[in-house]
């Protein structure tokens, strides 16, 4: 029997919610949700309650175009591919995927494949190879087991003069490329608590504070994200005006503004919004946090078990 005839002879009949379609498919529930609605490769069925229900047919299908996108084609050209072609394509990849040790650490296969595509400075290949793992993992684990190793790797290799500018640059760039298309991925509800986030002047860097916009934003918060090196007086502000929860700062650099900044902060930030500080520098002033009754964000693990909170 082929795979398209194994594929309609599975049942059309609604039967599962989302999380079970996960442990299914492995796939995480956030990739279903994209891929049923930005790429309309499914079209599940409603409850009477309104919840989406899912057949074996739509579980079958989930599982070949997980297939397909492993094997390196892009969700957005095979979604809507009816099973005939599924099939083909699918005949096509067997004796390929076949060969994939299934031992290995598939992160690490696409942080491999992403750096030496950097290394070649071949952009386009670069950027299919993330985008494909964005179409497979959930948010928090791209960001756990893909950027931040990644991220670590490209500091070394430019250290070690293994990359030039160019390189870092392009790396870079595509990461928070990444990063900003997922985060637009979770609009806030209209009852949603704000966190803002941002680093004070004289701290450049970024990706501390991304990656927790992004992590804040799969947890539900409204995210006000400011960006990189902002006065004191323009952070208070703006966590006034928007009644923010918390704010969110990254110190990573040894930088002497830092601490005249996070005084001004601690003066003047209203007293309904708790201030969090994580990044390599904050654990020096880890003593003057605790006067000043702040918290210190250890880690994004550390970070995102408080915004479950």
């Amino acid at each position: 029997m082929s795979q398209q005839e194994q594929i309609s002879s599975y049942s059309s009949t609604p039967k599962y919610r989302i999380g079970a379609v996960s442990r299914l498919t492995g796939l995480s529930a956030d990739v279903v949700r994209v891929w049923e609605r930005r790429y309309g490769a499914i079209r599940p069925q409603r409850s009477d309650g309104g919840s989406r229900l899912y057949s074996d047919a739509d579980i079958a299908r989930l599982r070949r175009l997980r297939q397909a996108v492993e094997m390196g084609h892009a969700i957005g050209q095979v979604a809507k591919l009816p099973e005939s072609e599924l099939d083909t394509l699918s005949s096509r990849n067997r004796e390929a995927y076949a060969t994939i040790d299934e031992t290995g650490d598939p992160y690490k296969q696409t942080i491999s494949r992403f750096l030496e595509a950097v290394s070649r400075m071949d952009v386009v290949s670069a950027d299919d190879e993330i985008s494909r793992a964005a179409t497979l993992y959930p948010p928090r684990v791209i960001v756990k087991n893909i950027v931040i190793p990644v991220l670590t790797e490209i500091g070394d290799r430019w250290a070690h003069r293994d990359f030039g500018i160019a390189q870092e640059h392009i790396a870079t760039n595509l990461i928070r490329n990444l990063l900003s298309s997922l985060f637009r991925l979770y609009p806030p509800d209209a009852s949603a608590e704000t966190i803002v986030l941002a680093t004070t002047s004289g701290e450049r860097h970024e990706f501390g504070i991304l990656t927790s916009a992004l992590i804040a934003a799969t947890r539900g918060w409204r995210v006000v994200y400011l960006g990189t090196e902002l006065p004191a007086n323009e952070i208070v502000r703006t966590a006034r005006i928007v009644k923010a929860r918390v704010l969110a700062i990254s110190l990573v650099t040894q930088n002497p503004q830092a601490y005249e900044e996070m005084k001004t902060i601690a003066e003047n930030m209203p007293s309904q919004t708790r201030v969090w500080v994580g990044g390599a520098e904050a654990l020096k002033h880890r003593d003057w946090f605790e006067r000043v009754d702040w918290i210190l964000v250890r880690d994004l693990e550390d970070l995102d078990d408080r915004l479950k909170r």
